[in-house]
C-alpha cells in the first residue's frame, strides 16, 4: 500500500484559531442583537452597552486561549491578558493629542471657510479656549467610559491575535477594518454619521477610520497597553461630537469634517503616514540591533 505523502509545512491547510473564532462569534451575536433593536427604536443606553460587546466577547475568548495553553482560567489570568498594564505616559499622551490633529485643523479651515457655521465666529479666543477646556477635559474622561469597552475587544483581544498570525501589516489591516465592518449597520441604517448619502457616506467613513485604526492599533502594540489607545479613542469621540462637531453647523459639513469629511481623511492619512515612517525607520534600526520597535504584544 502506498504511503501517503505528507504536506510540506508552507502548504499545510491554515488553522483558524479557535479563540479568534469565539471572540467574532459572540461579537456578532451581541451586536446583531444590539442593532436590531436600535433599529426598532430601542433605548438610548444600547449605544453605550453596543460598545461594550468587544469586551464581553474577549472574556470567553480569552478563556479558550488559557485552556488551549494549559493554563488555569482566573481572573489574574484573564487581567493579564486584557492588555489593561501601565505604559509611559508619553504614549497616554499621543492618545489624546492625536485626533487634535486630524479632528481640529479640519475644523478651523471649515470655521474659516464658513464662519457663518462656527458658534463662536467673533468671540475672543480666550473665551474659546476657556468655554472648551471642561468640555475637552471633562469629556474626554467619561467618554473613556464607553471607548474602553470597545478597546479591550479590538486592541486587547483582536489585534494581539492577530499579530501572532499575520503579524504586523497583518494584524493593522485586519482588525481596523473588521472594525470599520462592525460599524457599518449604525451607518447603513441612518444611525450614525446621517447627512450625507450612503453612497458617499460609507466610503468616506471607510477611508477616514481605516488610519485611526492603524494610529491606535500602533499605540496599543507599541505600548503593550490598550489604555493609550483608549484614551485615543475617547478622545476621537469627544472631541468630535460632543465638542468641535457641538458648535459647527451646516449642511454640508459632514462632507468637510468629522468621519466622513474630506478634510479629516486627509489630515488622518497623514498623521498615520507618519506614524508608519517612523516605524519602519524603527524597524530598520531595530533589525540591526536585533531589537524590534513593536513590542511582542503579551497575550
Amino acid at each position: 500500500m502506498r504511503k501517503k505523502q505528507e504536506m510540506p509545512n508552507n502548504c499545510k491547510r491554515f488553522r483558524f484559531p479557535r479563540p479568534l473564532a469565539v471572540f467574532l462569534a459572540v461579537v456578532l451575536a451581541c451586536s446583531a442583537a444590539a442593532y436590531v433593536w436600535i433599529h426598532a427604536g430601542g433605548p438610548d443606553w444600547l449605544y453605550p452597552a453596543l460598545m461594550w460587546t468587544p469586551a464581553l466577547a474577549a472574556i470567553p475568548a480569552h478563556c479558550v486561549a488559557l485552556r488551549e495553553r494549559g493554563e488555569p482560567i482566573s481572573l489574574k489570568g484573564l487581567l493579564a491578558r486584557s492588555g489593561l498594564r501601565r505604559c509611559k505616559l508619553r504614549y497616554v499622551l499621543m492618545g489624546l493629542v492625536f485626533p487634535l490633529f486630524y479632528l481640529l485643523i479640519p475644523y478651523l479651515i471649515y470655521w474659516q471657510l464658513y464662519p457663518e457655521c462656527f458658534a463662536y465666529h467673533g468671540v475672543p479666543v480666550p473665551t474659546v479656549l476657556k468655554d472648551f477646556a471642561l468640555p475637552l477635559t471633562v469629556g474626554t474622561v467619561l467618554s473613556l467610559l464607553t471607548a474602553l469597552g470597545e478597546e479591550l475587544g479590538w486592541r486587547g483581544f483582536l489585534l494581539p491575535a492577530l499579530y501572532e498570525q499575520f503579524g504586523l501589516r497583518g494584524a493593522l489591516w485586519i482588525s481596523s477594518l473588521i472594525w470599520i465592518a462592525w460599524h457599518l449597520p449604525l451607518l447603513i441604517g441612518g444611525d450614525y454619521m446621517s447627512g450625507t448619502p450612503i453612497g458617499y457616506r460609507i466610503p468616506a467613513f471607510v477611508l477616514c477610520v481605516l488610519p485611526i485604526g492603524f494610529l491606535t492599533g500602533l499605540l496599543a502594540l507599541e505600548s503593550n497597553s490598550v489604555w493609550p489607545g483608549a484614551w485615543l479613542h475617547a478622545a476621537h469621540n469627544n472631541y468630535d461630537q460632543a465638542v468641535f462637531g457641538f458648535v459647527t453647523a451646516g449642511a454640508i459639513k459632514p462632507f468637510f469634517v468629522s468621519e466622513t469629511g474630506i478634510l479629516t481623511i486627509v489630515c488622518a492619512w497623514a498623521l498615520a503616514i507618519v506614524v508608519l515612517a517612523r516605524v519602519r525607520r524603527q524597524a530598520a534600526r531595530g533589525a540591526c540591533a536585533e531589537n524590534p520597535p513593536v513590542q511582542t504584544p503579551k497575550a
